[in-house]
């Protein structure tokens, strides 16, 4: 297949196959006229990739993933991802608390503020308080 057919078939933009082929996630035999030429296992090894970049690892990690894939046991492999996953769930956790911390803050300083008086005059520091005092 060539690039663009793989580009629409797995969605992926052509530009990023490319510098996948040259960071070593995926590869392609090269026809005599030059082009990239990639077999049908690509579009797998793309779900991969893919699926592994919304489970936020990192290019490397998926790089040492594929390469486990073709050279270890489904039971190396597992002992080797059960471990990547549970650091990925732990740091999506801690994201979590810190967005539902900063949520609270951010409605007490809608609240706070939403209180402060209508008027003509110049704002007062009462109003600046009401803001940080909330967070």
């Amino acid at each position: 297949m060539r690039i663009s057919e793989v580009s629409r078939r797995s969605g992926v933009p052509a530009t990023t196959l490319r510098y996948y082929e040259t960071i070593g996630l995926i590869a392609a035999r090269r026809a005599s006229n030059g082009y990239r030429d990639y077999d049908e296992n690509v579009l797998g090894r793309l779900d991969l990739i893919e699926a592994s970049k919304e489970l936020g690892l990192p290019l490397e990690e998926i790089a040492r993933h594929l390469d486990a894939l073709q050279t270890r046991s489904c039971t190396e492999v597992r002992d080797s991802l059960l471990p990547l996953l549970a650091r990925q769930l732990r740091r999506i956790e801690e994201k979590r608390t810190r967005l539902d911390r900063l949520s609270r803050r951010l409605r007490a300083a809608s609240a706070g503020l939403a209180s402060c008086p209508d008027r003509d005059e110049l704002c007062s520091s009462e109003c600046a308080l009401r803001l940080t005092a909330t967070t």
